[in-house]
C-alpha cells in the first residue's frame, strides 16, 4: 500500500547515529528544568503529590491532569554536535483535535543571534509506544560551538522521564531568564495547549519565550473550578502575577459564582501583593447560535468586573481583562474546533496576555523588558 512517505522524505524521521552519546537525565543540575515547583519529586508533574492527594476527592480531573507536562521547559548550554531525545510516556498518543508533537512530543528551540530563539526541530516519533528516542540536532556538520537550546515538554500527557543525549565530550551548563517577573497561568484547556500543534506554541511557552520570563502553566482541561485549595497551591507559589482564565469551565454553571471568592480570599491571604488579572472568555463557534451560552457569557462578564472592583477596594492588585476581542473580525477562523485555538490563535492569546502585562509593568514596575 502506497503512502505519502513513499513521495515525500520531509516526512520520514530517518535514523541518525546515536552511538558514543552520554544520557543524562533533565532533572540533574546541568540542565535548567523550569514550569513547575514539584520538579523534586517523580514525573514532570504541576502540583506535589500532597496537593495533587487533597484535590483528588474534590476534583480528580484537575488532580489526574496536574500530572501532565504542560509549560515544563528545559534550558541547557551545550557545544555538542549531536542532540538527542529519549522520553518515557505515562500513556499513548489518544487526542481528537491535537497533534500527536502536541499532546505527547516535544520541540526543541536554538537561539538565533537574529531572531532569538527559533525552532530547530520537532519529536517524530512511531504512533504504537508510549515512549520514544529521537535525534533533534542538526550541528554533526557544522562548526562545533556553544548553543542555548529550550526543550518543551508534551502538553497533554504524563513524562515518566526525559533525558537528553550528548557527545561525550560535550560541554554542558544550564541558563536561566533575562527577567525575573514570574508569572502563573492558571485556565482551561485553552491554557494547557489545547489545539497547538506542538509545545512551543502554546500561548504561555509563546509568552515565556517572547519575554524571557519564567511562566508556570496551570491549564486543567475541563476542569478548572477555582477550588479554595487551588486558591491555595497557587498562593504558596507567590507568583509576582497571576492570570486567572478559568471561565470555559468555572463559568458554564454556578461554579464561578461560588468558588470565585474563596479562591481569591485564599490566594490573597498569602500573596497579598501578588498582581492577578481575571480573563473573561474568549468567542466560541457556540456564540453564534446557543442563545443560553451567550447569556451566561453576558452574565459572567459582569461579574468578574465586579469581583475586580469589589477587591480592588480592599486594596489588592486585581485587574479585569475582557477576553471577548482576542480573535479579530470571524473568531471562528482562530480555532481548530470551533474552542480551542489554533496556532495562530494562540499568538493572539499571547498578544492579549503580552498587552496586560505590559500594563501591570507600568503600574507596578514588574521586570519585565
Amino acid at each position: 500500500m502506497k503512502s505519502v512517505f513513499d513521495f515525500d522524505n520531509n516526512l520520514i524521521q530517518s535514523k541518525t547515529d546515536d552511538s558514543r552519546l552520554v544520557w543524562r537525565s533533565v532533572k540533574e543540575e546541568a540542565f535548567g528544568t523550569y514550569g513547575s515547583d514539584a520538579l523534586h519529586e517523580e514525573g514532570f508533574c504541576r502540583l506535589t503529590h500532597a496537593e495533587r492527594d487533597i484535590l483528588r476527592p474534590l476534583n480528580d480531573g484537575e488532580a489526574w491532569l496536574a500530572e501532565q507536562s504542560a509549560g515544563i521547559q528545559v534550558r541547557f548550554q551545550t557545544n555538542s554536535s549531536r542532540i538527542f531525545l529519549r522520553v518515557k510516556l505515562n500513556g499513548r498518543f489518544n487526542m481528537t483535535n491535537m497533534t500527536q508533537i502536541g499532546q505527547c512530543g516535544a520541540d526543541l528551540y536554538v537561539y538565533d543571534e537574529k531572531m532569538g530563539f527559533v525552532l530547530h526541530e520537532v519529536a517524530r516519533f512511531a504512533f504504537d509506544g508510549d515512549g520514544y528516542e529521537v535525534s533533534l540536532g542538526h550541528f554533526a556538520k557544522k562548526e562545533r560551538k556553544e548553543r542555548k537550546y529550550i526543550l518543551y515538554l508534551p502538553l497533554y500527557i504524563g513524562v515518566k522521564t526525559c533525558e537528553i543525549g550528548l557527545d561525550e565530550d560535550a560541554t554542558l551548563c544550564p541558563f536561566g531568564f533575562a527577567h525575573n517577573c514570574r508569572v502563573a497561568i492558571y485556565g482551561t484547556s485553552i491554557t494547557q495547549g489545547c489545539g497547538a500543534t506542538r509545545p512551543g506554541l502554546a500561548y504561555s511557552n509563546i509568552l515565556s519565550r517572547k519575554l524571557d520570563i519564567p511562566v508556570q502553566n496551570y491549564g486543567f482541561s475541563g476542569t478548572a473550578f477555582m477550588e479554595k485549595e487551588m486558591g491555595t497551591f497557587l498562593g504558596e507559589r507567590a507568583p509576582d502575577i497571576l492570570f486567572v482564565d478559568t471561565e470555559p469551565n468555572a463559568g458554564i454553571d454556578e461554579q464561578m459564582e461560588k468558588n470565585t471568592e474563596a479562591f481569591l480570599d485564599e490566594f490573597f491571604g498569602r500573596c497579598p501583593q501578588t498582581a492577578v488579572v481575571l480573563y473573561s472568555r474568549v468567542l466560541f463557534a457556540m456564540d453564534l447560535y446557543d442563545d443560553y451560552r451567550v447569556r451566561l457569557r453576558e452574565y459572567y462578564f459582569s461579574f468578574l468586573k465586579r469581583i475586580a472592583r469589589k477587591y480592588a477596594k480592599k486594596g489588592y492588585r486585581i485587574h479585569f481583562a475582557d477576553g471577548s476581542h482576542t480573535f479579530p473580525n470571524n473568531f471562528t477562523e482562530y480555532t481548530c474546533d470551533g474552542l480551542h485555538p489554533t496556532d495562530a490563535g494562540m499568538f493572539l492569546l499571547a498578544k492579549s496576555y503580552y498587552k496586560q502585562l505590559m500594563r501591570l509593568k507600568k503600574l507596578y514596575g514588574y521586570d519585565l523588558p
